[in-house]
């Protein structure tokens, strides 16, 4: 009875072994061929990792250059397991190649590349590593350079200049080179006006608003080109720079020439009739505004204009405002009906 085990015993553990043999020399499944294939490093930059198993963690074996020839034994799950160099590991099968960099397939020929120009309307134009606002700078493209146009994409333009290849914003380019006329550019219309301040001096500011940074400062009878006018703001030239003006402070006529329509503003002659003291002569018809002038009882005024109780007058060689009511046609004292004011303002 005992020899009849053993010898099944024996014949049962010799089986398993040859089994597992078996086990071990079966082919690699269907994810995991191109065994022993020839493949070739391709980074744009920098150096490939050869790590000691597929993983981002993994330990770094060695750095592989572009270009360098590896073995490679099985892929799976986008790791290849490779040798290289007398080495072996494990590379990201993303970064491999049938073909050594630089040698062009024939569809590779075929790709068309388009020549555009940098169109910016002030300093330079950012070319960046990717199509990213926050890729770092490769460098910078002055306005008119000429570029090699790869591809276009969600605002981001791949192209080739001064020997560096980057992306740039495709809004920046332009078929043409800046600088040449269109005819439709011809035909622009502009308008001669003049600035008209009757203090100061205009400030021409970069965009059409009131925080935009100020560009130059306009005196008064400054002429000026406009090229169009939008919600209050003109679009100017003066003195050779470009900017934007308040319309309100433009005229079409230069200050100081007087037209028909001004030689007809009549004005009427009358004297300041205090009861007591003086009367301010004020910035603006506002009683809380600046004080310009102090006017004595008698003192006589041309006035311009009245309206909302206040008289534009001059006195003195100035301009100002007074209350109305501290006003009369003829001179105090002269035995007029004029009413006599109780105070002054």
């Amino acid at each position: 009875m005992k020899k009849l085990i053993i010898p099944t015993f024996c014949f049962a553990v010799l089986s398993t072994v040859a089994f597992e043999e078996k086990i071990s020399a079966a082919p690699l499944h269907a994810e995991q061929a191109n065994i022993e294939d020839v493949m070739f490093v391709q980074v744009n930059s920098g150096s490939l990792n050869m790590r000691k198993t597929g993983a981002e963690g993994a330990s770094i074996v060695a750095k592989l250059a572009n270009g360098t020839q590896v073995t490679v034994y099985l892929e799976s799950k986008g790791w290849a397991k490779i040798k290289a160099n007398g080495k072996e590991g494990y590379v990201s099968t993303k970064y491999l190649s049938a073909t050594k960099p630089g040698t062009l397939t024939k569809s590779a020929v075929t790709i068309k590349t388009t020549t555009k120009y940098v169109n910016v309307s002030t300093g330079s134009l950012n070319m960046r590593k990717s199509g990213s606002d926050s890729a770092s700078i490769v460098a910078k493209l002055t306005r008119g350079t000429q570029v090699t146009v790869y591809s276009e994409s969600k605002g981001w333009t791949k192209v080739k200049a001064n020997g560096k290849e980057g992306y740039v914003s495709t809004k920046y380019l332009s078929a043409t080179k800046p600088g040449a006329v269109k005819e439709a550019a011809a035909t622009v219309k502009t308008t001669t006006k003049y600035v008209n301040v009757s203090t100061g001096s205009l400030n021409m500011r970069k965009s059409g608003s009131d925080g935009a940074s100020i560009v130059a400062k306009l005196t008064r009878g400054t002429q000026v080109t406009v090229y169009s006018e939008s919600n209050g703001w003109a679009k100017i030239k003066a003195n050779g720079k470009d900017g934007y003006v308040s319309t309100k402070y433009l005229s079409a006529t230069k200050p100081g020439t007087v037209t028909k329509a001004a030689a007809t503003v009549k004005t009427i002659t009358k004297y300041v009739n205090v009861s007591t003291g003086s009367l301010n002569m004020r910035k603006s018809g506002k009683a809380t505004a600046s004080i310009v002038a102090i006017l004595s009882k008698g003192t006589k005024v041309t006035v311009y204009s009245e309206s909302n109780g206040w008289a534009k007058i001059k006195a003195n060689g100035k301009d100002g405002y007074v209350n109305i009511k501290y006003l009369s046609a003829s001179k105090p004292g002269t035995g007029s009906t004029a009413v006599t004011p109780a105070k002054t303002t």
